[in-house]
């Protein structure tokens, strides 16, 4: 699940994802009211791509609207 969300956004780069559609776009599926699936991806994705997984620069999140990529 970490590889199809990680291509979709490597696809956007520079795009502002909402967890909505990182959902749809990586997995062909809506978010249940409460699911946090996409979060708990993204911080395993950070905690194997970013040089420090606390101050992510990598896999940016944008607050109240979702993630972005930013390529070095």
């Amino acid at each position: 699940m970490e590889y199809e969300l990680i291509a979709v956004l490597l696809r956007h780069p520079r795009q502002i994802l909402s967890r909505e559609r990182l959902s749809m776009l990586a997995h062909n599926r809506d978010l249940e009211p409460g699911d946090r699936s996409i979060d708990i991806r993204i911080t395993r994705l950070r905690n194997k791509i970013e040089v420090d997984p606390d101050e992510p620069k990598v896999l940016v999140t944008v607050r109240g609207e979702g993630y972005v990529y930013e390529p070095g």
